[in-house]
């Protein structure tokens, strides 16, 4: 690739988060608190499971053409194929949640985040299964991956979501509220933390479970190994989780953003734009511990500047209960805005131009 500017890591991974953050901050810009939080989430986060399935299922080389594409042609079919799934995706989710097409409710909004979760369980903890179980096919993988976190992800929402304390909101509708076993923040704020909690697992290529499955190889084959690292994730999750609700006394949704949701986001620092350097060659479970200081300096830092961000772009807008404008703000713009686009960066267009090509690579 003739005009790649051949950066290496980790001066490649600084530079190209640099450049998505100011790009993500430019595109929440354009759009004022309500259209950001409700459509402009919607539509990103209605293509972000899709987005898994072609990056981390597909290794962005399914269907047959992707593979053959170069730079930056490839990352632009791939946004393609993204913005096709946001366009079926989106009208569903409002046909199936939110009571038809109109302007998002929380319910569709939570329900999408729940899917994107979903998603993240069944390929990073599941593996893919039951699906890779059943076909060594990719397209069924990739597409039975996909519609199993929509399924996964209403079964979830109808029996765990309760929006009964959101009554007196002017979104809320009983015929449309799941009435399930938890209110329905706290059940967003678990999950979301599950996730973080995987990623703290990938970081560690899944110490001490690998550890675990090389002793007992029985537990190194799915479902069971899945089962296992649930079983850690959960635990984990719930300790977090005590600490910052039970202990602390946080608010829900001011706990949320501040711990998986500033979590994430250095961990998909680390993981999707670093590529875990500078300390990729160390042995586990010394590198994931070392990434994982890295990702809660990362956390509080960007939050803050996110936080700064909101302010300088948008205006002043309150904090805390009963509308939390300024958490979910941050919110949407960290994880509904700026991770896609750390994994279209990254995964879709492979760094171009700032990183130099594989030998392999298509030409």
């Amino acid at each position: 690739m003739p005009n790649s500017l051949g950066l290496k890591q980790p001066v490649l991974g600084i530079v190209t988060a640099l450049v998505a953050v100011s790009l993500s901050l430019g595109i929440c810009a354009q759009f004022d608190p309500a259209t950001f939080g409700s459509w402009v989430a919607l539509l990103i986060m209605s293509a972000i499971p899709a987005q898994i399935v072609i990056g981390l299922v597909w290794q962005s080389a399914y269907p047959g053409f992707l593979g053959r594409l170069s730079q930056p042609v490839k990352g632009v079919a791939i946004l393609g194929l993204m913005l096709a799934a946001a366009l079926v995706m989106t009208p569903t989710i409002l046909a199936l949640v939110d009571g038809g097409f109109g302007v998002p409710k929380p319910f569709a909004i939570m329900f999408t985040i729940v899917s994107v979760c979903c998603a993240f369980w069944l390929v990073a903890v599941f593996q893919c299964w039951p699906m890779a179980a059943m076909s060594k096919h990719p397209g069924v993988i990739g597409l039975g991956v996909f519609v199993l976190a929509y399924v996964t992800a209403l079964i979830t929402f109808r029996l765990g979501f309760d929006f009964g304390a959101m009554k007196d909101a002017p979104f809320y509708a009983a015929a449309l509220d799941p009435k399930g076993a938890f209110p329905a923040w706290k059940a967003l704020a678990f999950i979301v933390t599950t996730v973080s909690v995987i990623m703290w697992f990938v970081l560690l290529d899944f110490w001490p479970s690998a550890t675990i499955a090389a002793a007992i190889p029985a537990l190194g084959r799915q479902p069971l190994f899945g089962l296992l690292n649930a079983v850690l994730v959960l635990a984990a999750s719930w300790v977090v989780w005590t600490l910052g609700i039970k202990v602390m006394g946080m608010d829900v949704v001011d706990y949320m953003v501040r711990v998986p949701v500033s979590g994430l986001f250095g961990e998909f620092i680390m993981l999707v734009m670093m590529q875990t350097a500078p300390f990729q060659t160390i042995r586990q479970p010394v590198k994931g511990l070392l990434l994982l200081v890295l990702v809660v300096v990362l956390a509080v830092v960007m939050y803050r500047v996110y936080a700064a961000a909101a302010v300088m772009l948008v205006g002043a807008m309150p904090g805390g209960a009963p509308t939390y404008g300024l958490d979910l703000w941050i919110a949407t713009a960290m994880l509904s805005v700026t991770f896609p686009v750390f994994v279209a960066l990254g995964d879709g267009f492979a760094f171009w131009p700032l990183s130099r090509p594989a030998p392999d690579a298509a030409q």
